[in-house]
């Protein structure tokens, strides 16, 4: 809302426009208790008209899923705050500590240690999380919380995890790069080898079907090939 400035200057000074009430919606993965919390801890009592959008976003910075905002005034005294949350995508292990990314490759935050060796970490994913995502192995030591992943391999884990179906990707465990390109652990145990990051969406579709195939026949497959993806090959479990 753009304002006339005679107006701004008069209710900017006036205490008829003390935020008494702040209204929240856009959260599905952030508790919207906290984010509560966190707003009227920082903002009420303090003049509606000086509520500004990089205010709101600093006092909500706590919270990992939250990338934006936008806000309005419901004058006199209400603050409306919708959020826009970051998607999730894999917990990516750097060095000793495990890190929560978006769909977009967005570091979010730190999220456990990790003692484990790298080979076992992967395999077994983040200790005492609740939320089920894809492991991945970076190769550097260290994310930085808000930044941008700069990391060739988890680049390439993000690309494969946007290809697949989401009912697909729901079912890989960890994601790591190997000598012939990238490799797959389902959570039913099944090795995927997809190859090089290209033809990224033929690959996610033959990959779906193979497993739909299977998942049909009711016989479980150890071993599943889509790197190319025209002729993929699965190797049931005898």
């Amino acid at each position: 809302m753009i304002l006339p400035a005679g107006l701004y200057a008069w209710g900017s000074r006036s205490s008829t426009f003390s935020v008494d009430d702040v209204m929240i919606t856009g959260m599905r993965r952030t508790s919207q208790t906290r984010a509560r919390q966190l707003l009227e801890k920082r903002f009420l009592g303090r003049n509606l008209f000086r509520v500004r959008t990089d205010d709101v976003e600093k006092a909500l910075s706590p919270l990992l899923f939250v990338s934006g905002v936008r806000i309005d005034r419901d004058f006199p005294s209400t603050l409306r705050v919708r959020v826009r949350e970051h998607v999730p995508a894999a917990y990516v292990l750097a060095g000793d500590s495990w890190y929560l990314v978006s769909r977009q490759g967005i570091v979010l935050g730190a999220v456990r240690d990790e003692d484990r060796a790298p080979k076992t970490a992967l395999q077994k994913g983040p200790k005492h999380v609740v939320r089920r995502l894809p492991a991945v192995l970076a190769g550097r030591d260290r994310l930085k919380r808000g930044a941008a992943v700069d990391d060739d391999d988890v680049e390439a884990a993000l690309l494969v995890l946007r290809a697949l179906p989401a009912e697909t990707a729901s079912q890989v465990a960890s994601v790591r790069a190997a000598a012939d390109g990238l490799r797959l652990r389902m959570r039913s145990a099944v090795t995927v080898d997809l190859g090089a990051t290209t033809r990224l969406a033929a690959k996610a579709t033959a990959l779906a079907a193979v497993l739909s195939y299977y998942a049909e026949q009711k016989v479980a497959a150890t071993y599943i090939d889509v790197s190319v993806p025209d002729r993929p090959l699965a190797r049931p479990m005898l």
